[in-house]
């Protein structure tokens, strides 16, 4: 029988079991292979309870805790202790460089378009620390660049009428990842768009303010699979981050420069900034450089102008340019 004539039903399993098929394939034949190879099944599937484990201990340390509701979902009483497990493992695991396995490299809104305008697969397997500076997760491979979707992200969905809207924010990029979601994760409602569909996106979550992260998972190979579009108030990793001392957001490769002739203390950059890293005290600006990621949201925010971007110690960070990496980097 044609794929044509298959009953939907049929057609449905057949789709489902090809991703499961693919992300299974994905993974070494190796005791590390086959733990990530369930890590990244109850990640990519449950996700949404997945990130409720991952931000109930950190919850009670914001200023203002949400309510935490337990999320309803398919089979989560059967499934409930083995995504906690893994959560909670990835708690432990970020709370320094040497163990993290889960993290972001935080993104220029100008970097972030680069990775909805690559026309063919990217082969990056061991960045430059100055890039990645973490010992795991630190593979930039995306397999099929134009296979894209966004899906609700689970920590907006997470705070219900609190969060910042829209909630279909969360972009996954390549395969077996966008395939797999699509499948085996109804609730994340994954739809697939094309690149200039995702380019609007990040446009438009750049002028809400929102900062772009690339973002790496241990249970995703090592690799990358995704961009964020992360803001204080819902992101449970920036939550981490900012309150948990986490160092789950890696520097843009650029660094904060104030013009202190052009600052006026209005505080705009303090309320646009992820990272806690301006303050205003006494009406004058004053700036915790260890905390800034170089996003530049502050920048385009800023009415008097007064911040610019600038390269930071390229012995310390460098950007992630994916164009420029291919050119130089690139496995065949």
């Amino acid at each position: 029988m044609s794929d044509r004539m298959k009953p939907k039903d049929e057609k449905k399993e057949a789709a489902k079991f090809a991703a499961q098929k693919a992300l299974a394939n994905e993974y070494p034949r190796t005791d590390k292979g086959f733990e990530q190879r369930i890590h990244g099944y109850l990640y990519f599937k449950y996700l949404l309870l997945y990130i409720y484990y991952m931000k109930k201990p950190l919850n009670k340390l914001q200023p203002e805790p949400d309510e935490m509701v337990y999320p309803a979902g398919e089979n989560y009483d059967i499934i409930d202790d083995q995504v906690k497990m893994s959560a909670d493992w990835a708690n432990m695991t970020a709370q320094n460089m040497a163990t993290n396995a889960y993290h972001a490299k935080v993104l220029r809104i100008e970097d972030a378009r680069q990775f909805f305008t690559v026309n063919q697969d990217v082969n990056l397997p061991d960045l430059p620390k100055t890039i990645i500076p973490y010992e795991h997760a630190r593979k930039l491979i995306i397999k099929n660049a134009d296979h894209i979707g966004v899906m609700n992200c689970p920590c907006r969905t997470l705070r219900g009428a609190k969060a910042c809207q829209p909630i279909d924010v969360c972009i996954t990029i390549g395969e077996p990842w966008v395939s797999f979601v699509k499948q085996h994760n109804p609730e994340a409602q994954l739809r697939c768009i094309t690149q200039e569909e995702a380019l609007e996106i990040i446009e438009k979550q750049h002028e809400l303010g929102n900062v772009q992260s690339a973002f790496f998972k241990d249970a995703a190979n090592d690799r990358f699979y995704g961009i964020c579009n992360c803001c204080t108030c819902c992101c449970v990793a920036l939550l981490a981050n900012n309150y948990a001392k986490a160092p789950l957001f890696e520097k843009s490769g650029y660094v904060r420069v104030t013009n202190t002739s052009k600052c006026k203390g209005c505080g705009t950059c303090v309320s646009y900034c992820h990272f806690l890293s301006p303050k205003i005290v006494s009406g004058k600006l004053v700036m915790d450089q260890s905390k800034c990621k170089g996003c530049g949201v502050c920048a385009d925010k800023c009415p008097n102008k007064a911040i610019t971007l600038e390269l930071d110690d390229p012995s310390l960070s460098v950007p992630l340019v994916l164009d420029e990496l291919m050119e130089k980097y690139q496995e065949k």
